[in-house]
């Protein structure tokens, strides 16, 4: 573990990741090979246990991409767990305000910043590694808070001020939902809500993510030049989807 993910998100580099739903290493291949700069493991959405979540990391790393998870929930067993199996960076789903953000933080900071427990696991090469692990861990491990309602949009400037949290990422279809416009990223709602959002990142020197779950040449370049610069490019369930179904239309 270098920190790479962080110090991208330290410093608003431009950083192109994707999605994982579909348990099996062999998922992860292709998209790291594909040249992404990481791999998010959906472990609230995808059908994914613990094991095949080791393994997946295990693939990316072999390919010198970045292994992220995006968790089930603000749980402290799940960040310790994830922690230990490797992950380089945390996405905690619906953080609605500054003592969630917190919470997720302490939990991942081993002391005397956090409370995270000290044990042998396979981040630190299963003992191996244990003591330059945990002298750099809290340094290197990205910690990213999920913007998905419009509570936390309310609190976002409360939540940017956490000392801890390296980036915020937008979770389009549960924060226009929060809003009883799900999908609709073009509702008046959701466009006041990205301009606040756009606006606090940059005011407190923050990184912008966004995921964009049907990405096009034409949305992602958008989002560039609106200041996003952590941006998820659909999932791995989606490219196939309309991969196969783009060419079986092309069929007269």
């Amino acid at each position: 573990m270098n920190g790479d993910i962080r110090k991208a998100l330290l410093n608003k580099e431009i950083s192109m990741g994707t999605w994982m739903q579909i348990p099996h290493p062999a998922v992860a291949e292709i998209l790291a090979q594909a040249g992404f700069n990481w791999v998010c493991v959906d472990l609230e959405h995808g059908a994914i246990d613990l094991e095949s979540t080791a393994n997946i990391f295990r693939t990316l790393k072999a390919y010198n991409c970045t292994p992220i998870t995006r968790l089930p929930l603000n749980d402290p067993i799940w960040i310790h767990r994830v922690l230990d199996a490797g992950a380089e960076a945390l996405i905690i789903p619906m953080v609605n305000s500054a003592a969630e953000a917190e919470f997720a933080v302490k939990h991942a900071k081993y002391p005397p910043r956090g409370v995270r427990g000290y044990g042998y696991s396979r981040a630190n090469g299963h003992g191996v590694n244990f003591k330059d692990y945990i002298a750099s861990a809290n340094n290197d491990i990205a910690m990213i808070m999920q913007i998905e309602h419009k509570d936390a949009i309310t609190n976002l400037e409360e939540i940017l001020q956490v000392d801890g949290v390296d980036g915020v990422f937008i979770g389009p279809l549960d924060l226009s939902g929060s809003y009883g416009k799900t999908g609709d990223l073009d509702c008046p709602e959701m466009q006041q809500a990205l301009a606040h959002y756009l606006e606090m990142c940059a005011k407190y020197n923050k990184t912008a993510g966004m995921h964009i779950v049907h990405p096009t040449p034409e949305n992602i370049n958008a989002n560039l030049n609106k200041g996003y610069t952590f941006i998820a490019l659909g999932l791995d369930n989606v490219f196939l989807w309309e991969k196969a179904t783009g060419l079986l239309e092309t069929i007269e």
